[in-house]
């Protein structure tokens, strides 16, 4: 399966602590990679298709909500 780059704007980081929070429930999602969270929002590299609902599962645990998700568009690499 490709993988995907997942840029996910996200309502409710309010401080550092949320952050964290976000990051360990991003864990509970198939085929995640990496994630890299910060106050404006997260990151995901996925192997595969995003399950959206283990992501809303996940930040809801953590206390945030999607604001908006833009999948970032695959290109081939020029050798």
């Amino acid at each position: 399966m490709p993988r995907q780059r997942i840029h996910v704007q996200l309502d409710g980081l309010v401080a550092v602590h949320a952050v964290r929070a976000v990051w360990t429930a991003l864990g509970a999602v198939p085929g995640l990679l990496s994630a890299e969270v910060t106050m404006q929002g997260a990151v995901l590299e996925l192997d595969g298709d995003l399950d959206r609902a283990a992501l809303d599962a996940a930040l809801d645990a953590a206390g945030v909500s999607v604001r908006s998700i833009r999948v970032e568009a695959r290109i081939l690499p020029v050798l």
